[in-house]
Parts: structure tokens; C-alpha cells; sequence
């Protein structure tokens, strides 16, 4: 299993789209650091998702505007810090996504009138520092996670294709504009 980061044309081509948390480079890697250990301890998914959290479904990509929106409402939501707790896996597409767990009270009535085009909102949103398969996500010894907390985030879109090469697949992804969430006054 690998990935590939490419810049995706058309949104015909993008697979899926989710809103992303995306959190400041700074956090992003501490992560990078952590998928790092991973992948040498034998997990191939390690690199296979960005060090994103995903929040919601998307039908289509959301304009500046609407990320501008969610990213006022995702501030007002998380307060001045934005805690990440222990790891965990969650479901996601055909595979779980690993990693620490940030903490959102009621980020579906959150996100409802905020991001109009979801399809589905994660409730217990993960930023991810591993994939692996369903079938393994239970049974696997992973080391626990850092539990970064940090001030600066971002809201993206996030385009996500998964593609069957055989005996490996392959991974694309692309994290649109990021639209920063606004300093607590």
C-alpha cells in the first residue's frame, strides 16, 4: 500500500469529498513524526491519509464562503484550544482511520445548518496518522498516539480517491484552500 499526492482537475475525478479539520503544521508534524514510527514498526497505511481530521461528507466541494462559515462555527464550537485525546479507530469508506481523537460536543447539530452539502458527519472525528484495513482495525497492537492540543486549525476541503492496483492500492488525496479559524476575542 502507498500513496500518491496529485493534483486533481476535476471534482469528476476527486472520488469523495469530506471538510477536513486541519490542524497547523506545527501539530501536523508531530503527527508526520508519529505515522513515521508507525510505518517502521510495519504498518503500511501510515502515509496513506493526510494529518487531517474528518468532519463531514461532502456532496460537493464547499466555496470560500461556506468554509468561511464552518470555520467560524467550528471555532465557537471547539473554544480557544482544540484538545486531542487518545487514539482510536474509526470507520471510514471501506477501511478505519487511526489516530487521536478530537473531542466536539455535538458536532452534527454543529455542522447541520453550517455545512449544507453534507451527506454524513462523523460524530467522533479522528486526525489521521494511519489507515488500515476493517477487517485489522480491531486486532491491531498500534502504539498509542500523541495527544496534541493547539490554538491554530484550518477547514478544508478534502479530496479523497482510493484505487485498486492489483495487489496493492493506491491512495490519492489533495487538501483544497485552507480557511484558518478565527482567534477567540
Amino acid at each position: 500500500m502507498y500513496h500518491r499526492i496529485v493534483i486533481l482537475i476535476t471534482q469528476k475525478k476527486h472520488g469523495n469529498i469530506f471538510l477536513a479539520l486541519v490542524p497547523h503544521r506545527d501539530t501536523r508534524l508531530v503527527l508526520r513524526n508519529y505515522s513515521a514510527s508507525l510505518f517502521s514498526a510495519g504498518f503500511s497505511g501510515a502515509f496513506c491519509f493526510p494529518w487531517a481530521a474528518p468532519l463531514a461528507a461532502l456532496s460537493r466541494a464547499l466555496d470560500d464562503a461556506e468554509l468561511k462559515n464552518c470555520s467560524r462555527v467550528l471555532r465557537e464550537a471547539l473554544g480557544s484550544k482544540i484538545c486531542a485525546g487518545k487514539g482510536e479507530a474509526c470507520a471510514f469508506e471501506d477501511a478505519a482511520l487511526f489516530g487521536p481523537r478530537i473531542e466536539i460536543d455535538n458536532l452534527p447539530g454543529v455542522l447541520k445548518d453550517a455545512a449544507g452539502k453534507a451527506t454524513e458527519i462523523f460524530p467522533c472525528p479522528v486526525i489521521g496518522t494511519c489507515l488500515l484495513p476493517a477487517s485489522d482495525a480491531e486486532n491491531a497492537a498500534l502504539p498509542a498516539p500523541p495527544e496534541p492540543s493547539f490554538r491554530a486549525a484550518a477547514v478544508a476541503n478534502l479530496y479523497w480517491k482510493c484505487e485498486d492496483e492489483g495487489e496493492a492500492f493506491s491512495v490519492k488525496w489533495k487538501i483544497g484552500n485552507l480557511r484558518w479559524l478565527p482567534k477567540i476575542i
